[in-house]
């Protein structure tokens, strides 16, 4: 299946899902995440969800973080939609103040940046992705281009509600690949690395 196709028969499929099955979905992925072994001091990128499109609730990993991990530094992005281009802000979960922008994206109305090339692992939204780690967004090349900015290094970590399609048919040379999938009961692992 090329990405238009993907793109709208599981932004559809996403947005069909009743509340009690979302919900269920959210803490089988909770759970992948605490078997995880987060290296301490790692600064960790996660993205903050769109609830109208029921994007994976990374709240909950934010608050699971704060309870169980509060040695990690943890950003979230603010988007500029002039340049398509993400800036890390660093999260504070008593003072970061968020708002929503145009697109009702929450995001820290200000806030410490941290540069790019800090970051150890980013989590990826994504509408699906396949068995080799390519993944299909939203379109606008976001994320993409945030990642082609990171270290080489960097663990890039997807959360999806659904397992992968077989294959993507359209990858390019600027789609950058998942490392891991963490899905409701499982995480695929592309390449079989661990958090340094």
């Amino acid at each position: 299946m090329d990405k238009d196709s993907i793109r709208q028969k599981y932004l559809d499929q996403r947005l069909k899902l009743p509340h009690s099955r979302y919900w269920m979905l959210t803490d089988e992925i909770m759970e992948e995440v605490k078997r995880i072994d987060w290296q301490e001091g790692a600064t960790v990128h996660i993205f903050l969800p769109i609830r109208k499109n029921n994007e994976v609730d990374t709240f909950s990993i934010l608050n699971y973080f704060k309870l169980h991990n509060p040695q990690l530094k943890i950003v979230v992005p603010r988007t500029d939609f002039e340049n398509l281009s993400i800036i890390n802000i660093l999260y504070d979960h008593e003072f970061t103040i968020l708002g929503r922008n145009k697109y009702d994206i929450p995001e820290p109305i200000h806030g410490k940046t941290i540069p790019t090339k800090e970051i150890d692992v980013v989590f990826i939204p994504l509408l699906a992705f396949d068995i080799r780690g390519n993944r299909v967004g939203y379109g606008k090349g976001f994320y993409d281009r945030f990642l082609s900015e990171c270290r080489s290094d960097v663990l890039k970590i997807g959360l999806s509600l659904f397992d992968p399609v077989e294959v993507i048919s359209d990858i390019n040379e600027f789609d950058i690949p998942l490392d891991w999938c963490i899905t409701p009961g499982k995480t695929w692992n592309f390449n079989i690395r661990q958090i340094q």
